[in-house]
Formats: structure tokens, sequence, C-alpha cells
């Protein structure tokens, strides 16, 4: 018995015997093709998203860092001795670089903070004992994560003394 039988009447009438195109292969090829494309993108999107979530806590986990060290230096530049303009002129040029680490800290964890102060008199030079005004200016660098994924923030804090 053969499979590819035609009718005697599609012979009769001289037609060529019908062939299939196969339709739905290419069909089936580019459906699967382009799910994968979209999967494909789908999935770096993900990926890019949950780095950007990441880098933006660090961030303002940096930020936070760079904070506190602006905290702490005040607190270093003012206290416990703020009586007189010269100590506190003598404390700011003492201060240095100062670092903080932050390991072990809730929040902060892997931060630390640099800060350095800076004082110039009213006619912007180096502080001295005869000036009337001494202005300080501390400056805190947090930075927090490690590698790829790590951020550093800056923030600048102002104060000034008048003798008395």
């Amino acid at each position: 018995m053969c499979l590819n039988r035609k009718p005697l009447a599609a012979i009769a009438q001289g037609k060529p015997p019908r062939r299939q195109g196969g339709f739905l292969m290419p069909v089936a090829i580019f459906i699967v093709v382009a799910m994968g494309l979209f999967a494909l993108m789908l999935w770096r999107t993900t990926i890019q998203t949950n780095v950007s979530a990441v880098q933006e806590l660090i961030s303002a986990q940096a930020f936070y860092a760079a904070e506190s060290g602006a905290q702490a230096g005040m607190s270093r530049l003012f206290y416990p001795d703020a009586s007189t303009k010269s100590a506190i002129d003598n404390q700011c040029s003492g201060m240095g670089s100062m670092t903080l680490d932050f390991s072990g800290i809730d929040g902060l964890n892997l931060c630390q903070a640099s800060i350095t102060c800076a004082c110039v008199d009213e006619n912007n030079n180096a502080c001295s004992a005869s000036s009337d005004y001494s202005f300080y200016t501390l400056t805190s660098v947090g930075s927090c994560g490690s590698g790829d994924i790590r951020a550093e923030r800056s923030v600048r804090v102002s104060a000034f003394m008048e003798r008395e």
C-alpha cells in the first residue's frame, strides 16, 4: 500500500502532487529563539537591578559613616576643652588625619571615615593667636564596601570661634 496516493481525478486533470510546506517548523524555531532572547534580557535586567540596589545601600552607608566621622571630629575639636580659641586652634592642628573604623558596628560594618581639620583666620591665612576669628573646616570621607561594590561620600562641616 502506498501512503502518497493521489486521487484518480487529480491525476486525470494533470495537477501536480501537493507537497507539505513545513510551515510550523520555522514558526517553532522563531518562538523558541525569541523567548530565549526575552528570557536573557529579563535575567540581565534583574542582575543589574540587584547590583544597583546593593550599590545604593553601600552609598547610604558611606554617607552615614562620613556623617558620623564629622560628628566625632567636631566632638574631638571642641571637647573636653573649648575654653579658648588658641586651645581649639591647637586641637585642630593636632588632629592631623583621624581615622575611625566602624567594623563590627551594625549598619556600618566594613566602613571607615577619615577626618581632617583645617583652620584659617578671617583673612584666609593659617590660624594664629593674634587673629580675631578662627574658622574650622572638618572634612570627613566615609568609605564602605570593597572591590567593585564600593562607595565613598564626603561631608564637610564648619565652625568658628571668636577671640575673647
